[in-house]
């Protein structure tokens, strides 16, 4: 099943492993960012994580195309060592020793594997549930709560829905969180709290990849949420429209959602409140998914690779130098 879920919370790193694959293979970074909830986790660092906690356990295999798997699932021989170039809906595993190129599989079979390795779903054809919370603070694991939270449902190009619900924190909303959002204690004194929105939470997350501005926040609280209501965790794909942003539209100097609408003539008719916040979110997002398909990225790992891979890294680093040399001001919005 692609996109998110919710499952319930495994207590040893390897079960976790073994939960989240239980629906597919699943590439190092997303899988060892819900193995270990480290959401700023970069791509060569997870590869060696996840070498490190699964290589030695004979029940799971790295695929040639890099991902990860369940052997039983994958087809192969529950050892140490061999790899299966097979991914969801390609058909028996072909399995291969490790250390062996795809040049002997000739090279009009070894271009079909090429393919069936990299196939996913089609840009178009994924429901992207776009979030946004606004919080008592910026800790979840430290009593922080949600107080607001939006979601637009994006699918085939449009925003067809949007949910919307202030939420009671149990716990005091600090003055200048009040002065951001302008969300008192008296707007959401006699609001649900959490867990009386959890199931609509979840049925509105299911089956869609996860997409926010700054989307490691937003899932942190989510996913905090959750676990706390119900005992359960998120998983699955999600995407951050800061770093798309980033890879797909260079030019921009700055990638705070103020300056991302600017850039696309969004207007945000609500700022720093969630419905308001979600809708330019998601309009934003489609915007840069045409621009996706203008480049070539029609699939979710065409997509998943142009943000999150070596070359996103290099530009991150590179616009990282520029901003330490021209510093911003303290009061500077750049993240959200």
């Amino acid at each position: 099943m692609f996109g998110t879920h919710v499952t319930p919370r495994p207590t040893t790193l390897s079960a976790r492993a073994a939960r989240c694959l239980a629906n597919g293979p699943l590439d190092p970074l997303t899988l060892m960012r819900d193995v270990c909830q480290v959401q700023r986790l970069q791509t060569d660092a997870a590869e060696r994580m996840a070498q490190a906690l699964l290589g030695s356990h004979p029940e799971f295999v790295r695929l040639a195309s890099g991902h990860w798997a369940l052997a039983a699932a994958a087809g192969t021989p529950a050892a140490h060592g061999i790899l299966s170039e097979t991914l969801p809906g390609t058909g028996p595993a072909t399995h291969v020793p490790a250390g062996r190129s795809e040049q002997g599989l000739g090279p009009g079979r070894a271009q079909t594997r090429r393919a069936e390795t990299q196939a996913g779903p089609a840009l178009h054809d994924i429901t992207w549930a776009v979030v946004d919370v606004e919080t008592t603070g910026t800790r979840p694991s430290g009593g922080d709560r949600i107080t607001e939270i939006a979601i637009a449902t994006v699918r085939g190009g449009e925003v067809v829905e949007v949910f919307s619900q202030l939420i009671n924190p149990e716990r005091p909303i600090p003055p200048y969180i009040t002065s951001l959002t302008q969300i008192t204690w008296e707007m959401v004194r006699d609001q649900p709290v959490f867990r009386q929105v959890a199931d609509e939470v979840q049925a509105r997350l299911q089956g869609a990849v996860f997409v926010a501005h700054n989307a490691s926040f937003d899932w942190r609280f989510v996913s905090e949420e959750l676990r706390r209501s119900t005992g359960r965790e998120l998983h699955g794909p999600r995407l951050c429209t800061v770093r798309m942003a980033r890879a797909l539209v260079p030019e921009l100097s700055r990638r705070s959602l103020d300056h991302v609408t600017r850039h696309f003539g969004i207007d945000i008719e609500a700022r720093h409140r969630a419905e308001g916040d979600a809708v330019a979110t998601a309009r934003a997002l489609q915007r840069m998914l045409v621009l996706a398909e203008r480049e070539g990225l029609t699939d979710w790992p065409a997509l998943e690779r142009h943000v999150e891979g070596p070359t996103a890294r290099r530009r991150r680093t590179a616009a990282d130098r520029r901003r330490r040399a021209f510093p911003l001001p303290s009061s500077e919005d750049s993240s959200a």
